[in-house]
């Protein structure tokens, strides 16, 4: 136990000290009367079934709304031509930077170059890349 708790505070007043008046009014409360109290909320079988379908229809309806909101992967990632032919004075730079303007260029050059079995960046004109 702590000093706290095991001894009981000391107040000093000094000699001719009086206690001041009561400048608050005391209300004694009384218990509330049977009539006037309600009677508790009570949920009958029916009505526990009935409130457990109501939040389960409440919670299918948010996860269809929510389904039914997000974005489809076709309006994540536009959509990108299946070949692309190499101009002359292209790099695997631009060509990502063309196909897929708001990717990544790096990861869009990794792309191709995987998809094309390329161990370099060496392109050549008229070369035609797949970039699925």
């Amino acid at each position: 136990m702590s000093a706290a708790t095991e001894f009981a505070p000391v107040v000093y007043l000094p000699p001719g000290a009086q206690p001041r008046e009561r400048t608050a009014t005391i209300i004694a409360l009384q218990r509330p009367s049977a009539e006037s109290v309600a009677a508790p909320l009570r949920l009958t079988r029916r009505g526990v079934l009935a409130l457990a379908l109501a939040v389960a229809a409440l919670a299918a309806g948010l996860v269809l709304t929510a389904w039914l909101s997000a974005p489809t992967a076709s309006a994540s990632r536009p959509a990108q031509p299946v070949t692309v032919t190499v101009r002359d004075g292209d790099t695997l730079w631009s060509i990502a930077t063309r196909i897929a303007p708001d990717r990544d260029p790096r990861a869009e050059v990794a792309d191709l170059q995987r998809a094309n079995q390329l161990v370099g960046v060496e392109l050549t004109a008229g070369q035609v890349l797949r970039t699925h």
